[in-house]
C-alpha cells in the first residue's frame, strides 16, 4: 500500500479548518488535504473564490464560512461556526497579508489589521484548537504559515517580517510543549511564492535571486502537508530558501538586513488596496 493510500486511510473523514483558503497557498493546501480524504472547512472573505476552490476539492465534504480575521473577535466566531459541524482535527493557520513599503508610509489602520490577522487571530484560533483537543485522544495537527522573513529583519516589510518571526517562535514553542502528545504543531516558512501576495503588497523590483527562488503554491502546499504528517517542527520549502535561512546564522543581523534590501529591490510607486483573501 502506498504512503498516499496509507495516509488517506488514516485521515479519511477527519475535518480541517483552513484559513485564507480562497487562493494561493491556502487553496493549494485545501486540495492536498482533500486528496487525503479530509473533509474541509474553508474560510476567507470572498465567497465566490471559496466556492471556486471548493469545486476543485473532490471526494470530500466542503463547508464554506466567510469572515474577516482582520477584525477583532472574528476568530472566536469562526471557530464556533466551524465546530458546529463537528470537531476540527487539523487547523491550517494560513491567512495573512503584508505590504512592501516603509513603515512610515502606511496608515495605522493597515498596520492594526496586519497585527490582528497575522498574529492575534492566529493565536486565538490556536487557543481554541488546543483547548478543544484536551478532551480528545486522537491525533491532531496544527500548521502555521510563517515566512523566510521570520529569520531576519526585512526593510520595507518590517512589520510583516516581525509578525512572521512571532509566528515561527510561537509555533516552535507549541511544538515543543506538545512533544510526545497526539497534537503536532508545524511551522512552514515559504520564500517567494507564485500567489497574489506580491501584487497585493505592492511588491518590489525583485532581483534574479528572489525570482530564482520563487516556488509555486502547490510546491509549498505539498511540503507543508508532508511536514505535518511527519510531525516536523519547522520546514522551509525549497533548497535555495533553506540555504538562505541557514546563511543568516553566519553573518551579522545588519548585513543580513542589507542583503534583503538588495534581493527584494525597490517598492512599486502605488500600494494597492488590500486584496480580499
Amino acid at each position: 500500500m502506498s504512503d498516499l493510500n496509507t495516509h488517506k486511510a488514516a485521515h479519511a473523514g477527519r475535518r480541517a479548518l483552513v484559513t485564507g483558503a480562497s487562493s494561493g497557498i491556502g487553496a493549494a493546501i485545501a486540495r492536498e488535504l482533500a486528496a487525503l480524504g479530509v473533509d474541509l472547512v474553508l474560510t476567507a472573505r470572498r465567497r465566490d473564490a471559496l466556492e471556486a476552490v471548493a469545486a476543485t476539492c473532490k471526494g470530500v465534504k466542503v463547508e464554506i464560512i466567510t469572515g474577516d480575521l482582520g477584525k477583532p473577535d472574528a476568530a472566536r466566531a469562526l471557530w464556533d461556526e466551524a465546530i458546529a459541524g463537528g470537531p476540527i482535527d487539523i487547523l491550517i493557520n494560513n491567512a495573512g497579508f503584508g505590504y512592501f513599503r516603509r513603515f512610515d508610509e502606511v496608515d495605522w489602520a493597515r498596520d492594526a489589521e496586519l497585527v490582528q490577522l497575522n498574529m492575534t487571530s492566529l493565536v486565538a484560533l490556536a487557543r481554541c484548537f488546543v483547548d478543544a483537543r484536551k478532551a480528545s485522544t486522537g491525533p491532531a495537527h496544527m500548521v502555521n504559515i510563517a515566512s523566510t522573513g521570520a529569520y531576519q529583519s526585512v526593510p520595507n516589510m518590517a512589520l510583516y517580517a516581525a509578525s512572521k518571526a512571532f509566528v515561527r517562535n510561537f509555533s516552535e514553542g507549541l511544538h515543543d510543549e506538545h512533544r510526545g502528545t497526539p497534537l503536532t504543531v508545524t511551522c512552514v516558512c515559504p520564500g517567494g511564492t507564485e500567489t497574489a501576495f506580491h501584487a497585493a503588497s505592492g511588491g518590489g523590483d525583485y532581483s534574479w535571486i528572489a525570482n530564482a527562488s520563487t516556488k509555486s503554491a502547490e510546491f509549498v502546499a505539498r511540503a507543508a502537508i508532508r511536514a505535518m504528517l511527519r510531525g516536523k517542527r519547522t520546514v522551509v520549502p525549497g533548497l535555495f530558501n533553506k540555504l538562505s535561512c541557514l546563511s543568516v546564522r553566519f553573518v551579522t543581523r545588519r548585513f543580513a538586513s542589507r542583503v534583503a534590501t538588495q534581493v527584494l529591490g525597490k517598492p512599486r510607486l502605488a500600494l494597492p488596496a488590500r486584496r480580499e483573501a
